[in-house]
């Protein structure tokens, strides 16, 4: 039996992106740093953009 595949918001705060990709903080600032994934800066808070989390997987 196949399950759907969950769909991604079309922007993550650093907090959602670490529990989708099971991985740490620093991961998710190093791929930052990198240019491996786009965020955006709304006030305080660091947004994800969801497509380039996509692309980081399907490159």
């Amino acid at each position: 039996m196949r399950t759907k595949a969950k769909e991604l918001p079309a922007i993550l705060t650093i907090a959602d992106t670490m529990a989708y990709l099971s991985c740490s903080r620093q991961h998710i600032y190093d791929l930052l740093n990198a240019g491996r994934i786009r965020t955006y800066k709304i006030g305080r808070r660091r947004y994800i953009d969801a497509d380039s989390l996509a692309h980081l997987f399907w490159s």
